[in-house]
């Protein structure tokens, strides 16, 4: 419940810090930056959001205005109006008319929809302010209290290499899941429910990496489609919960949905956007800070009337000022201090990296993040590129960054399609991509390994479709990737011919297969591990529908045992998410060391020649602790794998390296749904695979140990 603060209360001067609203056992000090501003005024509402005072902030510490009310209570709702000049050109969007969001809000009375009274301006492309007032439409800031019963959670912290990343949607994964109580579903507490949490802990995930929960907005053009935001890429808070997935509470439940999945060990991590707001550019709306502090926040090029769009989204974050850094550094410390979340993925990081215009790696940005104290010890992911200039740095982030390897995705998926020539590529994304994951002469690689994200075809359209099928976005298929190394084997969409059915099904586990079995860290799409398909649209963002949410009436329970059986297996043994190797061993070829060892068919070591054909699509490795010679040492080895890889249309009989009398078993043939069961019969000398197929095999009784 809000309290009723009656116009006669005694405000007082109160503090420049924090930014926001910080309730004590009195009160609350509300405190707000805005440079140019002639005037702030504190707007305070009822439960109905009827407006029962105001109260000018008359005290200002540099940039910063600020007041302390008595009598304040948690839920309190509020917002300022801001006096100040409209002169686009000047950068100063300044109205009266408008009611804004406080910036560091941490709670918002209900979800913002668009509505004409948040336009800028008068008509588009006239430089006149707007005469309408936001502030009946304008959802309201709340005054939050942060105390909750955690029940002594701590941070898992587990470590990079033996994470298993399941990027999901909090309504998606629950919308439809007939366990999940219909109440529930598609909100926090529906991704909480155990049902769901059962199913990542049993399929082997150690982290779920959430698309964006930031209060956004849904651009006014989806709007007036009929469509809304589902992926929530278009924020205006970055403390605040969206209210969209809640039921009634959105903080107190997201931080039981963290709790939850923390008591069965897996993290959370945020996909957070920093790089852009929903306040879009000159035509878009006043929200929050383009009518406190635009000269500040956001990057112009020349006149204010030019913002720089780098986001592609209308606006570009300036986190080269000292305020929108601060202002991004105490979101992301409230996120691991109040919410308990583990990391951050970064949307479209490269922005973040920007320092005057160009990026670096050395910005302040990257700076601030590893000297804090509460941040550096939390993992983060950058989305290494952005649509500014030079804007595309995979492998020039920070060294405890990791980085979305979009051509680990690109090679993987065309080498399986069949295309040739990129085998020595192919290799190389196996081994961590250390030809642009280096980062100096660290040996470990930092790559985030993935075929699938959720900008892009799912695993089970990957396979199933040539072409993209974005019709239902309304803007007649040209939205979305083009380039999507994608194949649909014979029909394009759904078939019921067993011959292409099957063949399908065969390329996701090989896709899977590489994925799993990769040097690096690994990202799986949530669904695809019960074949979830988006009917052939790649570019899903503004739907908000079963075309987007996972189907749980018919899973594929055999594509789900088969990613738990890979899972298991990368678990097992080090050798698959932990290989080290010297600068030497990377620098003209995939990387090669006495614990990797290619071979062609022959069973002998991989020739220049064998590298350079580019018709050839066969290889095999052998993964195993360290030994010089494979003849006299491979049988003492504590752990040996053989991977045999053919992705040709023709069968391969490989021959295995090393001593002809050494035992193998088969842990995983891609040509079949299931596991290989466990049998007493050894593999000796050499394995017949078939057309694009992959085989593992290992030392006896390799996963019982």
């Amino acid at each position: 419940m809000t309290s009723t603060v009656h116009a006669g209360t005694a405000a007082q001067p109160g503090l420049p810090f924090p930014l926001g609203a910080q309730l004590d056992n009195h009160g609350c000090n509300f405190a707000v930056y805005s440079p140019l501003a002639s005037g702030i005024t504190l707007c305070l509402y009822d439960d109905q959001e009827r407006e029962i005072n105001q109260l000018p902030l008359t005290t200002r510490t540099g940039n910063v205005w600020h007041i302390y009310v008595p009598g304040i209570r948690a839920g309190q709702a509020y917002g300022y109006r801001a006096r100040g000049l409209f002169k686009p050109e000047e950068k100063r969007f300044f109205s009266r008319r408008k009611l804004l969001l406080d910036p560091y809000a941490q709670g918002l009375s209900r979800a913002v929809e668009y509505h004409p009274s948040f336009d800028t301006l008068a008509s588009e492309g006239e430089l006149q302010r707007s005469p309408l007032n936001s502030g009946e439409a304008m959802p309201k800031s709340l005054v939050v209290d942060h105390q909750f019963d955690w029940q002594d959670d701590q941070p898992l912290y587990t470590p990079w290499t033996q994470t298993i990343v399941y990027e999901t949607h909090i309504r998606g994964i629950s919308q439809t899941h007939p366990d999940v109580p219909p109440e529930l579903r598609g909100t926090y507490l529906g991704m909480a429910h155990p049902s769901i949490i059962q199913h990542l802990t049993e399929l082997g995930i150690t982290a779920v990496q959430i698309m964006p929960i930031h209060a956004a907005m849904s651009e006014p053009r989806l709007q007036g489609l009929g469509l809304r935001n589902y992926w929530g890429y278009n924020p205006i808070n970055w403390f605040a919960p969206d209210p969209r997935y809640a039921v009634a509470d959105a903080i107190t439940e997201f931080k039981t949905l963290v709790r939850s999945l923390h008591q069965a060990g897996i993290e959370v991590l945020l996909d957070v956007v920093y790089n852009h707001t929903a306040e879009a550019g000159l035509d878009g709306t006043t929200l929050s800070q383009k009518g406190l502090a635009a000269d500040r926040f956001y990057r112009f090029d020349g006149p204010g009337t030019r913002f720089i769009n780098d986001s592609g989204c209308g606006n570009t974050v300036n986190v080269h000022q000292t305020s929108t850094l601060k202002m991004v550094m105490d979101s992301l410390r409230l996120w691991v201090e109040q919410y308990h979340v583990d990391g951050f993925r970064f949307d479209l990081a490269a922005t973040l990296g920007r320092e005057a215009r160009d990026f670096s790696p050395h910005a302040a940005f990257f700076k601030a993040v590893a000297q804090d104290p509460v941040l550096s010890r939390t993992k983060l992911i950058a989305e290494p590129w952005d649509i500014g200039p030079n804007g595309y740095q995979l492998g020039q982030f920070p060294d405890h960054w990791y980085e979305c390897n979009d051509q680990f995705r690109d090679t993987v998926r065309a080498f399986w399609r069949g295309d040739h020539g990129l085998l020595p590529d192919f290799c190389t994304r196996l081994m961590g991509s250390r030809d642009r994951l280096q980062k100096g002469i660290r040996a470990l690689s930092t790559s985030l390994n993935y075929v699938t994200y959720h900008d892009g075809f799912t695993l089970q359209d990957l396979v199933s479709y040539e072409h993209r099928h974005n019709e239902a976005n309304k803007e007649q298929n040209r939205d979305g990737h083009g380039h999507n190394l994608s194949a649909n084997y014979g029909v394009e969409g759904p078939t019921n011919d067993p011959a292409i059915t099957a063949l399908r099904a065969q390329q996701k586990r090989n896709l899977l297969a590489t994925l799993l079995l990769s040097q690096g860290a690994v990202h799986l799409l949530g669904g695809d591990e019960i074949g979830r398909t988006q009917r052939g649209n790649n570019n899903a963002y503004c739907q908000d529908n079963a075309i987007s949410w996972y189907d749980w009436s018919q899973p594929d329970l055999e594509l789900y045992r088969y990613v738990q059986h890979l899972i298991h297996i990368r678990q097992s043994s080090t050798l698959f998410h932990d290989l080290i190797f010297s600068p030497e061993q990377i620098l003209e070829e995939p990387a090669q060391s006495d614990a990797v060892h290619w071979f062609n068919s022959q069973g002998e070591p991989m020739s220049i020649q064998d590298w350079h054909n580019a018709e050839n699509q066969t290889i095999g490795l052998l993964l195993s602790s360290t030994v010089a010679n494979l003849q006299s040492e491979l049988s003492a080895c504590a752990e040996r794998f053989i991977w045999l890889i053919n992705a040709s249309t023709k069968p391969c009989a490989f021959h295995f390296p090393g001593h002809a009398k050494l035992a193998w078993q088969t842990l995983l043939d891609t040509r079949a749904a299931t596991p290989p069961p466990v049998s007493d019969e050894k593999i000796r000398d050499q394995y017949r695979t078939e057309p694009r197929t992959m085989v593992l095999l290992s030392q006896p009784n390799a996963l019982d140990q």
